[in-house]
């Protein structure tokens, strides 16, 4: 913006240069004009006064030097212009007195002006831009502090929060493993069953995002095991919606940490069995440099797909969840240089493939 106002005032400032300078250049130029027409009449000789900060000639109708210097590459026409260097005004009002046709005026120095303008503007500019910039740098400090002391608290209470909720989350599983081994109603154990290992997962994807700028173990993983034990996590929420699952898995060595590997396929066929339809079908395939999960549920529209990877967006209100799934998949693929695509066709096919 301050450059833009730079070079405005610049080329304002140029224009009101220039004009001055073909003001003052005809003034001269007609006073010597003047001077011809006025000694021709007078019946005496031609004479020329020297013009300080000029240099003058004059040239007949064949524009052909009659006084001073013969200049190379002259526009014969009335008016002032200026070329790179110098600054020009041909004056035709001798009107062929003394012979003269055209009386042409050249400055004798360079235009410095208008470069003089250029670099006294462009300093102050640059120099505006650093003022702003310091004093927007102090402005935002002293303004964003109160935000992030709020900020530091709020991941204070997130972290604090979910460390209180793994303590009854595993309580309740234990106590659910155990009232297995009693005579309860198994429809009863399965719902409760499945709502631990809900609020299990949510536990796991928030601490995972909490604290995944920590220093994780990475080293040569089975892919294949992962997703195995992943899906068996979820067998119950399967049975519950009637799918049926085909998959084909074949061994994939991938160098990375294990917490991170479960957070990806889990999530991925978390979301594979939550937004499919009761009585649907689900493929996983996986092979030495790729992964693909797919299923026959609600889809995602095409605007849609951009902004599903971004945290806390939800595509729809099909099923709970807070939206931290997907964004959790993005970041371990890209920590890991994983290249992840996704195919949806609404209330049809959905396709997520990774390639590593």
């Amino acid at each position: 913006m301050i450059l833009f106002i730079a070079v405005s005032f610049y080329r304002y400032e140029s224009s009101n240069i220039i004009s001055m300078k073909k003001e003052k250049m005809q003034n001269i130029a007609l006073t010597l004009s003047s001077e011809i027409i006025s000694s021709y009449m007078r019946s005496e000789p031609l004479h020329i006064e020297n013009v300080d900060g000029y240099e003058v000639a004059l040239y007949d109708e064949h524009q052909m030097p009659i006084y001073g210097q013969e200049a190379e590459d002259i526009i014969f026409e009335q008016g002032f212009y200026k070329d790179k260097r110098f600054d020009y005004f041909v004056d035709m009002s001798p009107q062929m007195h003394h012979g003269v046709k055209y009386l042409v005026l050249k400055s004798k120095k360079e235009d410095q002006e208008t470069q003089k303008l250029l670099q006294s503007i462009l300093f102050t500019a640059m120099f505006s831009v650093l003022v702003v910039a310091v004093v927007g740098y102090f402005l935002s400090k002293m303004f964003l502090k109160p935000i992030q002391n709020e900020r530091v608290k709020l991941d204070k209470f997130i972290k604090d929060s979910t460390h209180e909720l793994n303590t009854p989350i595993t309580a309740i599983l234990m106590s659910i493993e155990r009232l297995k081994k009693e005579k309860i109603d198994e429809k009863i154990l399965k719902r409760v069953d499945i709502s631990a290992k809900r609020v299990q997962k949510i536990y796991s994807d928030l601490t995972y995002l909490l604290l995944e700028s920590e220093n994780h173990n990475v080293k040569q993983i089975n892919l294949k095991e992962i997703v195995e034990n992943e899906l068996t996590l979820y067998e119950d929420l399967a049975l519950k919606k009637s799918l049926s699952i085909h998959k084909e898995l074949d061994d994939a060595f991938l160098s990375m940490d294990e917490v991170s590997a479960q957070r990806l396929f889990g999530n991925l066929i978390s979301n594979a069995l939550k937004y499919n339809k009761h009585g649907g079908k689900m493929e996983l395939k996986l092979t030495a440099n790729e992964f693909s999960i797919s299923n026959s549920g609600i889809g995602i529209k095409k605007e849609q797909q951009s902004k599903i990877f971004e945290r806390f967006y939800r595509a729809n209100e099909y099923e709970g969840g807070f939206g931290i799934g997907l964004d959790i998949v993005k970041r371990v693929c890209s920590r890991y240089k994983i290249e992840i695509e996704i195919s949806s066709t609404e209330n049809d096919l959905t396709v997520v493939t990774l390639k590593f």
